[in-house]
């Protein structure tokens, strides 16, 4: 079985397009992103870190916006406005990619796309997380939520990673 031909995305195995969500577990997804081997359970602890993650770093971003204000570089405000922006649309656009693509792996540009908007977003991250380490006490709300942000982020990496891995062994290549 080639790679552009797996079956991958939140479909349901069978073709269903949005009951297998719903079916608490009766009905298998398909082997994706988010799903790994096609577990629903994989499928709402991918959702639920990425939430996590985005929440983290749009706490920390805003509290940026909020205390520095004018003080800000622009170049810090660009970087924040990147971690903000690189990272939501790469979880919005993993959802919908993943819910609506079937052969995830068939598109590498668009996986490209997606890799990079979270790589981003990380880089992003970290560049204001150093500046904000040497400017401001480690107990600020923006230093505290920028580390947390980093850790949320790389682990929700790690999860499109592992499930990735996990669904193209699944897939007998």
């Amino acid at each position: 079985m080639q790679a552009s031909h797996v079956k991958t995305g939140l479909i349901g195995e069978d073709g269903a397009i949005i009951a297998p969500l719903f079916s608490f577990g009766r009905v298998s997804l398909a082997p994706s992103f988010l799903t790994g081997d096609g577990s629903h359970m994989t499928l709402w602890f991918s959702v639920l870190l990425h939430v996590i993650a985005v929440g983290v770093n749009l706490t920390a971003n805003i509290a940026f916006f909020v205390n520095s204000g004018d003080t800000a570089a622009d170049i810090l405000t660009g970087w924040a406005v990147v971690s903000v922006t690189a990272h939501t649309l790469g979880v919005l656009g993993t959802v919908l990619y993943t819910a609506l693509v079937r052969d995830t792996w068939g598109k590498p540009l668009f996986s490209t796309l997606g890799i990079g908007l979270f790589l981003s977003a990380l880089l992003a991250t970290a560049k204001i997380s150093y500046t904000h380490a040497n400017a401001q006490a480690g107990s600020s709300v923006e230093n505290v939520n920028f580390n947390l942000s980093l850790y949320a982020q790389a682990f929700g990496l790690a999860s499109l990673i592992a499930n990735s891995l996990c669904a193209l062994s699944k897939s007998g290549l």
